[in-house]
């Protein structure tokens, strides 16, 4: 799991998945709104994600 290809496939994956969910958002009146909360909530629970990775690593 240390091995770069994990990671770069992992950050391929979101990028797809974003890229599909604007696609399929865009169509909706307000899509915007809904992506910019979606963004926001993932924003923070990347940040929180980060945060117990370093506390359970040590760092």
């Amino acid at each position: 799991m240390t091995k770069t290809t994990f990671w770069e496939g992992m950050g391929l994956g979101v990028l797809a998945g974003a890229a599909i969910g604007i696609v399929v958002a865009a169509k909706r009146p307000d899509a915007m709104r809904d992506m910019r909360r979606a963004a926001r909530r993932t924003a923070c629970k990347v940040d929180q994600f980060k945060d117990d990775l370093a506390d359970t690593m040590g760092l």
